[in-house]
């Protein structure tokens, strides 16, 4: 069954494919490749407003002009191209680290996430040659538990900024075999975060079904906390205030520099309307018994 999270199936003549695979077969150089690639291997990685305006992305050992297509040089293993719905185009494995190689963070996540679903093994893409420790931090993050890639974002936005690591697809038992699944959360401390895409729960049956749920899971225990699609990114400080504070009431004690490095991630988030975590700094020992809305 298909998770409510996760985009509906793709039209079957899809524009920017057939495109890719009429270069791919004029030009035998060109290789379809990074975001495009991952399009083409059913990853819903373009951004919304592209529609099919979406250039080609293309990796080639020469320059290349043509109209509509973006070139990368670079060589190119044999052993990293293959054939899909007739386009050529890098492997699952190339795709998946070339996307986490040159995209941001968040978006990188997302999609190593969604490639993990479809069988990937990402210890394999950590013991490639010549990655960079960047590349293998980026690559750390992956979960093949996220179902859609605000879950991804949500994901990397509670860790970088200096959470506990949440797990995904939290399985509660809810009694007479019925169970519910919680995006992210931390069993410990019966603290959840799910994310609320609008376009999933606007009918007044959607938004019962998601009270009564979560009204069953507040009376055993677990807090959770709904996250909005307008969080990302203009609500990241108090998303990161809130959730902190949720752990702290449940029994999380972070320790000096943790807390410095949370705080700092906050403060950080207010200032940008874009949310970016830092590192290092001062460091200060804070009062692990005062609320964090008083700091």
């Amino acid at each position: 069954m298909t998770h409510p999270h996760e985009a509906p199936p793709r039209p079957a003549e899809d524009p920017l494919i057939d495109r890719t695979r009429q270069i791919t077969r004029s030009i035998p150089q060109a290789t379809a490749c990074r975001r495009t690639a991952a399009h083409i291997w059913d990853l819903d990685v373009l951004p919304s407003h592209t529609g099919d305006d979406w250039p080609v992305e293309l990796i080639a050992p020469g320059h290349l002009t043509i109209p509509g297509c973006v070139t990368y040089l670079a060589p190119l293993p044999e052993a990293d191209i293959t054939t899909h719905k007739g386009v050529r185009l890098t492997t699952m494995e190339r795709t998946a680290l070339d996307c986490a190689r040159y995209l941001p963070r968040m978006e990188a996540v997302a999609i190593l996430d969604r490639f993990a679903r479809k069988g990937l093994d990402l210890e394999a893409l950590w013991h490639r040659p010549l990655n960079s420790w960047q590349l293998r931090d980026t690559l750390s993050l992956a979960d093949r538990g996220a179902a859609s890639p605000r879950e991804s974002w949500l994901r990397v936005i509670l860790i970088e900024g200096g959470l506990p690591r949440p797990s995904t697809q939290i399985r509660v038992d809810l009694g007479d075999d019925h169970h519910a699944y919680l995006d992210l959360g931390w069993e410990a401390y019966k603290v959840a975060v799910e994310y609320d895409g609008q376009e999933h729960h606007t009918s007044p049956a959607d938004r019962q079904r998601d009270t009564d749920r979560r009204e069953e899971l507040r009376r055993r225990g677990w807090r959770v906390i709904a996250v909005r699609r307008d969080v990302i990114p203009g609500q990241i400080a108090d998303l990161l205030h809130h959730v902190a504070n949720a752990l702290i009431e449940r029994g999380w004690r972070p320790g000096p520099e943790t807390t410095t490095r949370i705080l700092r991630n906050i403060r950080a988030a207010r200032r940008r309307p874009h949310y970016r975590t830092s590192r290092g700094g001062s460091r200060r020992r804070p009062d692990p018994d005062n609320d964090w809305t008083s700091w």
